[in-house]
Order: structure tokens, then sequence, then C-alpha cells
């Protein structure tokens, strides 16, 4: 009954001493000051949480946030995350300054479902609280929250509060966000502490996907690996927790000295931190001074706050009220997914700067104003998911690419993303690899075809080279077309299962290549084989070869003999020791007679079955253990039984 609820979250936001804290008590019956100066000093210092059951039955988690400014990084943590906001104005006093800061934030962050809340309705005169919602519907055109509803309520007597949970009813639906609440899940961690008897617990609003009991996750950015003991949401038991509820999480495997309000957990797979993003930033008209190249800021995503350096890309200097791509240095990793939500606020904490959305979390470094960068950085913040896929595909300096880092620029469902994968697939714009089961790989199909269409030509202009060579080092190939292991792998095998290329050891040559011998190297490939074939087993080294046939220059004997090699007409049984393989099937026959007869054979007696010396009838010997047909015991060799 309890997981099938809708879960939302709900948060406050208005100035100081507006009443949000106490319009939470009267709507939950929680005190979420919990502090004992939040008490004395009758202010939110830390962000409060509490829970309440709607005339639905959903069940809506409620985050309180401190209202002065001192503390609008608190503020932060607790937007972000939001399903709906309570935009708490008191109805005497109106709008005041961090009325105005707050709807800034909330406009950057994008949260478009809110209830205008006037409190203190009960010390305002009528012609007062018409006037101070007419001025803040007035002050939300133009935002986010243009156009919500609005109610007055008081605290004290109850006055609005079942309207204002009605309201709230009729904003759920409003305030469903698929593509979060069925994607990659995380949890922005916003207190940590130690329990006796159970150890560290974490709190924080889920976002995306869901987390369950024993599961595995890391802890970013330090990289920690804990296991999830125990959840709770809203102070029950749960073996899941899902996206849009206030969770805590018990683990194991790190101290709470190893946490800290900002750090993120999510699942291991999904756990590649950057720091240097993208943006796509609005500066608010309201900071009073232009942003300059490398200046340093503090950037806010989920609870996390970080220090930062601005890269100016497309101008010189950016203005207030304009909108432009930049990059974020971040001066400690992070992890962040395109379409994050990002705050930016001044050095010393006094102004918020502006906000955006991260357009690409693992961005490279531009150079500065060119038109180039100004036009990448433009197709990203366009791009739809097909475009960002083909974008993070064509540039990404290994041509096979995981489909897991995928995620990172649409972190939706396994659904959802296998979907958009399999239409790219079907129409022919990606190639999604065959890995028998290991990490899924994915490459742009135009330069997946490139890639091969150079390689093919690289073997055809080797060949064209090399005519005495039955191919190329693989490695060597694999350089000279800039490709990684996993890339050139993968691309030769897809060549190798339709026969258009063929590997033999680490040569690979084309399927229709055959040595091609010129007039006088036919005729030394003759003379060469005759002199194999006549020595035996006794042959000539092959610098022996060249004061032996003088005739033929050094460099014909030794492409002819290399080519003999290479097509399998000579063996190579030992450094310096090569014979015809006709030569190497009549002795193997011998030795393989003579050793069914009599079961064993030392290297004198094949000296002498041979008519040999020891110089060839040891390597030889040698050489058929490697191939199985003999296997040694001490002096002795028997047949092999393989």
């Amino acid at each position: 009954m309890y997981q099938d609820r809708r879960h939302l979250i709900i948060g406050t936001a208005g100035h100081v001493d507006h009443g949000k804290t106490a319009l939470v008590g009267t709507l939950t019956g929680i005190e979420t000051d919990r502090l004992k100066e939040e008490r004395e000093r009758g202010l939110s210092i830390e962000l409060g949480f509490a829970y309440f059951d709607l005339p639905d039955n959903s069940r809506a988690g409620i985050v309180d946030v401190p209202g002065h400014e001192k503390f609008i990084r608190h503020m932060l943590s607790g937007a972000y995350g939001m399903d709906i906001v309570l935009f708490v104005v008191d109805a005497k006093e109106g709008v005041q300054e961090q009325t105005l800061e707050h709807l800034a934030i909330l406009d950057l962050l994008g949260i478009s479902n809110g209830i205008i809340v006037m409190t203190k309705s009960d010390l305002a005169t009528r012609e007062e609280l018409e006037e101070a919602t007419e001025m803040t519907q007035e002050m939300l055109v133009g935002t986010s929250l243009e156009g919500i509803p609005s109610v007055s309520v008081s605290s004290i007597t109850g006055e609005g509060i079942n309207a204002l949970k009605q309201m709230i009813v009729e904003q759920v639906d409003l305030a469903t966000k698929a593509q979060e609440h069925d994607g990659i899940p995380r949890l922005y961690v916003d207190r940590v502490f130690t329990v006796q008897g159970f150890g560290v617990v974490v709190t924080g609003t889920l976002i995306g996907g869901s987390i369950n009991r024993d599961q595995r996750m890391v802890i970013l950015p330090q990289g920690d690996v804990v296991r999830v003991r125990g959840i709770q949401v809203h102070n029950e038991h749960a073996d899941v927790a899902q996206a849009g509820q206030r969770t805590a999480l018990n683990l194991s495997g790190t101290t709470a000295n190893n946490i800290q309000r900002g750090d993120v957990l999510c699942p291991i797979e999904y756990s590649q931190v950057t720091d240097n993003i993208d943006v796509s930033l609005q500066v608010l008209s309201s900071f009073p001074r232009m942003l300059e190249h490398w200046g340093r800021f503090r950037a806010y995503l989920g609870t996390r706050e970080i220090f930062c350096r601005l890269i100016l890309l497309v101008d010189e200097a950016i203005l207030p009220g304009d909108r432009v791509q930049v990059q974020l240095r971040l001066e400690q990793p992070i992890l962040t997914f395109r379409g994050d939500r990002i705050i930016l606020r001044d050095f010393s904490a006094q102004h918020t700067v502006g906000g955006g959305e991260v357009i690409n979390p693992f961005a490279p470094k531009h150079k500065r104003f060119t038109q180039e960068t100004i036009t990448t950085l433009a197709q990203w913040e366009e791009a739809d998911d097909t475009q960002v896929v083909n974008a993070v595909l064509e540039n990404s300096p290994s041509l096979c690419v995981a489909e897991s880092f995928l995620y990172y620029y649409m972190p939706y469902s396994r659904a959802e993303v296998g979907n958009i994968l399999e239409t790219l697939a079907s129409e022919e714009k990606i190639v999604r690899w065959d890995t028998s089961g290991r990490t899924p790989l994915v490459s742009d199909a135009a330069r997946t075809a490139e890639l091969t269409e150079r390689l093919l030509t690289v073997l055809s202009e080797f060949h064209e080279k090399e005519p005495l060579l039955a191919g190329q080092n693989a490695s060597q190939l694999s350089r000279e077309l800039g490709l990684d292991e996993i890339g050139f792998e993968k691309l030769t095998n897809e060549l190798i299962k339709t026969k258009q290329i063929v590997k033999d050891g680490n040569l690979l040559r084309l399927a229709s290549h055959e040595i091609q011998f010129s007039e006088e190297e036919s005729t030394a490939k003759e003379t060469l084989e005759k002199l194999f074939l006549d020595a035996g087993i006794n042959t000539p080294g092959l610098n022996e070869l060249k004061t032996l046939l003088p005739e033929y220059t050094p460099q014909i004997i030794e492409s002819t003999f290399f080519a003999l090699l290479n097509l399998g007409q000579f063996i190579k049984a030992a450094d310096n020791f090569f014979i015809h393989k006709e030569v190497f099937e009549e002795i193997k026959e011998l030795l393989t007679n003579y050793l069914r007869e009599n079961g064993t054979i030392t290297v004198g007696e094949f000296r002498e079955l041979a008519q040999t010396s020891r110089k060839y009838a040891v390597p030889f010997l040698e050489y058929c253990d490697t191939q199985n047909v003999t296997i040694r015991d001490g002096n002795i060799r028997r047949l092999s039984s393989r």
C-alpha cells in the first residue's frame, strides 16, 4: 500500500520570518527547526524536513529552506529536487529582498509548479492582502512560476490550510517528472550522521530511478563503494526508495567522516565524474557587474557547493541579462548529467550570478572565440537526443563507446535509452557491437564506415608496396589508423567475419591478396625450394644463402625467402633454423613411426634416425614438442596423446 502511493517533494521559498517554518508545522505537525540556535533565534539555519498525507492519499515530503541571505547555500540544497514550491509571502509585509533572490533561483532551476502562499492572513487587512497578492503575482510574470495559483493562510487560526492541501493535490499531476522519476538514481546528501547500533546514515531527496536495500552503490566524488543496509522513507522502513522521496539510507563500508553534504550516492556503473563542463548560462539582470574570463565563482549542483573558473568562449565579457554558452572549470570533480541545472554565485557568496543547464558534462577544452567553437556550443545546446548521441560518438577519441556512457547525456530509463539506440541502429546511424555479455558498445555508423574503407585502402596500398609479404602487422596497422585496441578489434573482427580480410597470426591481409613474384623472384623461389629440399634437415641459415647463391642480390634472396616462409613453404623451427615443409612432414613421419614401435627416443637416437647432427636434432625435436607431436620427459621423448 505504502509503496503504491504517489510521492512528491514540496519545497518552501521566501524571505526570512515570512512564516515558512510555521506553515510547515501547521501542515505536518512536525517542528523542522531542530537546532538549538534555530529555536533560540527564531529563524531557520539548516534545511528542515517533514511529511504529511494529502487528501488523495499522496504522501508529500516537505523541505523547509532558510530565508536569510546568509543561508542561501542551504536554500539551494533544498530547492534541488522540488516537485512543487510553496512560494511564501507575508501578507502584511509583501515582497522582500530574499523573496526576489529565491524567485530568481527557482526560475534558474526551472521549477514551474507551485502555489503562492500568503501567510499571516490573520494579521493583514483585506486591502493589504489583496495588494501583496497582486504584487507577488506581477513579480512572477516572465518567470517559470508565472500564473501559479495563490491561497491565503494563517498558521495561527488554521484558515486556508485545507484549501492549500487541496490545491497541492491539484498540482500533483502537473508536478510529475517522468524522465527524472524513471532514470538514473542519485541521492545528493544534505545530512550525514551516525546512529548508535546502526552506523552511518545519510539523507537526501532521491532523484531518478530507485534504490534497493542491500544494493551496492558508490559515494562521489571520493569513490567509496558502500552497501545500503537499510532504508527509511518518512520515518518508515522500506525495502525500496523511489524517486521523489525524502530518503534516509543506512550505509555500511564507510564512516561519517568520509561523507559530507554535497556528496552523491549513485549506482557503480554511472559513477564517472568530471571537472570540465559546458553550460548554457543565463545571467540575472540584477547581477551588479559584467562577468570576465577566468573569474572565480561558486557553483551549486544538487546539494554541492564547488568553486570554479568561468571560461568565456563566445564573448570577451558577459553582461547582466545575457544568455550565453560558457565552460566551467571545476576545482573538484562532480557527478553531473546533461540537462542538470546549475546555479552560479559570486566568490564572496553575496550575489546570485545566474544559472543554467549542463549541455556537455564531459566537455573538451575549446579554442576561444573561434567560429568552430561557437557553432559546436550552439549545436550542443539545441541538440535533441538523436543529435546528442551522434555528437558523442562522432567526437569520442575512441571509435567504440560504452552504451552506459550515453546515460550521462540521456539520464533516462534503460527502456527509453534502449528504444532511442534501437531506432538509430535501424536507421543505420549507429553500430551496436556484439559483445557477448560484456559491456555493450556503440559507434557512429558513418565514422565506422569511413574507418573500414580506410583500413581496406591501407591494406591494399601495403600489398602493392610489399607484394611478397603475406600481410601487414596488426599493431602497425592499428597505429596508422589511430585506433585503440577495442575499436581496432571490433573493426577487424567484422571484416574477418564478412570475409573481406584474413588474419594469420599477427598479420592482416586482404582476402583477395596473393603473394606476387617478379620474374627474377620466381627463379630465386625455385632455386631456394630445390636447395632446401635437397638439404633435408641440414639446412643453411639465411646469411649462408647469400654466399651460396651469389647470382642473386641479397635483397632478392631475403624477400623471396620470407615470402616462402609466409606462404608456409618454409617452416621456422628455431632462430636461424628453417626447414622445407615437405622435409618436415617426411622426418615427422619417421619420428612418429619410430615412437610407435619403440615408445621413446633420445636425441642421439634421433640424430641417427634423421642422419643429422645435434645442431639440427635438438631444435627439430623442441619444435615437435611445441607442435604437440612429442612430449619431453627428461632426456627422452614420447608421442603426444593430443
